[in-house]
This record gives structure tokens, sequence and C-alpha cells, in this order.
């Protein structure tokens, strides 16, 4: 993609945010001119809730062609615990289909995926993850394109940004979350006003040994992170080079890290997410997002039906469904997290429920490239591990 894409994408998020900001939150917003969303409440039942699909007749024969096979299996990185759970049994309420989620990571269902093509032995209907890996299921050929069979994805004025945004030709990928990437803190450890502004803040002698990322070598942390920001020239190689040098500690995951926070192990998370630090704080955590004023990395969380699926009619109606009104609510909800629609509000805590100033979204080249550079150029040639 080029540079008109990025400049495109950017100006959708900026788009985004700002009908972001007009949804009820549970902390103050800024003043809008525009209604605030009309999305349910968290106790909204979810019978209460419009239809989810278009009932034309065309997509009703896809239900109940649907409804035959009975069940979706999806390889899923997100749809673990309780909001899996809660998946599970909304999607069976609405439609009368198992959802049956198999949870990993997206570079072994990859690998999965590949050797069930080869032996002719599809198991999975759909997947979703990091848009890197359903990328990269795609270049295998074990992706379809079946945006033309959903009506939600093509409802007009729902969207906060584009559905296809990452695959606007082809149209396999399908954005249906979206997270942010900023600094949090131990807000216990660290008072009001003293939390970082900008990013170079970050090599302040203050917070050297009290900061932690993701170990490079285990985890795709610094990878998400760093790329959209480097390309938006807001850091460099040798801010790279310096903050290494601020003894940081490095945690296996990104949830180990939030853990780590939320127990005062650490003062400061370098790529705190809202996406995983939200249980968190949900269970009273004293975790913080800091915003930095020069720049919030986005990512965008992708799925995908895959090719010669075994219930290839209820594949659609789940990739439908998790993009309608309710599949959205109920992902919101039980992820605490904000939506991709205009008409679900934002269920982030509070504590982490910013409108960054300066979004940057991180596109598949960047985490493609990301991961290239980091290995290859920061690690061994910039920070000499």
């Amino acid at each position: 993609m080029g540079k008109r894409f990025y400049v495109s994408l950017i100006s959708v998020i900026f788009l985004m945010f700002g009908a972001a900001s007009c949804a009820p939150k549970t902390a103050p917003a800024p003043a809008a001119s525009t209604p605030p969303r009309a999305g349910p409440t968290p106790t909204s039942p979810l019978s209460n809730l419009s239809p989810p699909t278009s009932q034309d007749a065309a997509w009703a024969k896809v239900v109940e062609a649907a409804r035959k096979e009975g069940r979706v299996v999806i390889y899923s990185f997100n749809f673990t615990g309780e909001l899996g759970i809660m998946l599970q049994k909304a999607f069976k309420k609405r439609y009368g289909l198992d959802l049956e989620i198999v949870t990993g990571r997206g570079a072994e269902f990859i690998e999965r995926l590949k050797t069930e093509k080869r032996v002719g032995q599809i198991t999975a209907d759909t997947t979703e993850g990091s848009a890197i890996h359903v990328k990269n299921m795609k270049l295998e050929g074990i992706t379809v394109g079946v945006a033309g069979d959903l009506p939600a994805v093509n409802e007009k004025g729902k969207w906060v940004i584009d559905p296809f945004s990452l695959d606007p030709q082809d149209r396999h990928l399908i954005v249906h979350f979206i997270s942010t990437y900023a600094p949090h803190v131990n807000t216990r450890l660290v008072k009001p006003g003293e939390e970082p502004k900008v990013w170079r803040d970050l090599l302040d002698p203050k917070w050297k040994g009290k900061m932690t990322i993701t170990d490079h070598n285990i985890g795709g942390g610094p990878y998400l992170l760093f790329p959209p920001l480097m390309r938006e020239k807001i850091i460099d190689d040798n801010f790279i080079r310096a903050l290494y040098k601020q003894d940081l500690r490095f945690a296996t995951s990104v949830v180990d890290e939030s853990a780590q926070l939320a127990r005062g192990e650490q003062y400061l998370m370098i790529r705190g997410s809202d996406s995983t630090s939200a249980r968190f704080v949900a269970e009273g955590a004293p975790i913080r997002a800091a915003e930095l004023q020069d720049g919030t990395t986005i990512s965008p969380g992708t799925a995908a039906a895959i090719a010669g699926a075994p219930h290839p009619n209820a594949a659609k109606v789940f990739l439908n469904w998790i993009m309608s009104q309710e599949g959205q609510t109920v992902h919101g909800e039980g992820k605490k997290m904000g939506s991709v629609r205009t008409d679900v509000q934002d269920f982030r805590p509070a504590p982490l429920a910013f409108v960054p100033k300066r979004p940057v979204v991180m596109t598949v080249e960047d985490n493609d490239d990301g991961t290239r550079l980091f290995r290859e150029k920061w690690i061994n040639k910039l920070i000499g591990q």
C-alpha cells in the first residue's frame, strides 16, 4: 500500500475517534456537536436488540443452510475465557448454532491450516487474530472472500473504521475490533502528572529499571508498537537504542506485563493494550493509560472465512453476526472494549478510555516489516542482542 493509503487510513481513524468521543462512556468526554451513539447499555438484554441481519431472501437461504450445518468452528487468538462463553451463548440464542472456539496463536494456526489443506481435511470454518497472521493465511490460499454475502458489513454509515481497510481489493480480511496501544502506569506508584507526556520522556533517567516490555525474542509487543511510530517519524533508531539502555524488564507476554503492573512490580508498561489491561482494571487494578501527545498506535484485529470449510454457510452467519450490532455488543462487553460500529457503545473502563490526539494506524505492512526489521536491524545492530 502506498502513501496515499496510509494517509487515507489515518484520516479514517481520526474520524473514528471523533465518533468514539461521542459515545457514552463511564468517564467524561469532550463536548461534541453531534449526538451520542445510540448503542445499548451494558445491561441491555440481547433480546431487546434489533435483529442483527437483513432478512432478504438470499440471506434467509444462507441462514437456513447454516442451521442445517449445525455449527461453526473458529480458530481464535482473542475469543478466550468469559468472552468466548458469552459469544457462544449469544450466538446459540440468536441462530441455534453451536460455536466451537479453538484457541491458540496465529502462527500455530497457519501451520495447522496448511497441513489441513494439504491432506484435504479442513477443520476450521473461520479464523480471527492479528492482521499479519490472517494476511499470511490469505497468501497461502487458506482464506476466501465472502464480503458480498454478508449484509452487516455492507451497511452504510455504521462504521468508525472501514471493515476492509486492510484488504480493500480482495476483502478477505474483516476488521472486527481495534486496540489502542499506550504506556500504562500503576497509579499507586506514579502520581497524576508524573506520567510521560511524549515518547522521549521514557528516556528520562527516572524511569530506568522501572519499565517493562514484552521480550522481543518471545512476543510481538515491540514489533506491533514501534513500526507505525517510526513510519510517522515520531521515534527513530536513536530512540530505540536509548530505550533499550533503560534497564528494561522483559515479560513473556502482554498479559504477564499487565499482571506485573497490577501487582505493583513495575511502574510503567511501555506497550499497554486497552484490550488486555481492561479486565485487570475491571477487577480493581490501579492501572491508567498515559496518552502520549506525539502519537498513539492503533492496531486492528481481523477475521476471515476459511476456503473449503466444512460449514461454509455457518461461517458466513458467524462473521456477519460478529460485525452486527448484537455481535459487537457482546464482544465489547465481554472484552471491555470499544467497537468498530458507531451504534455500539465503548465498554472500556474509564482509566483506559481516552481519545488519541494523534492516532497512528498499524497496517499489515507495518506488522510484517516490523518483525523483520526488529530482528535484523534493531536487535542485532542497535540493541546488540
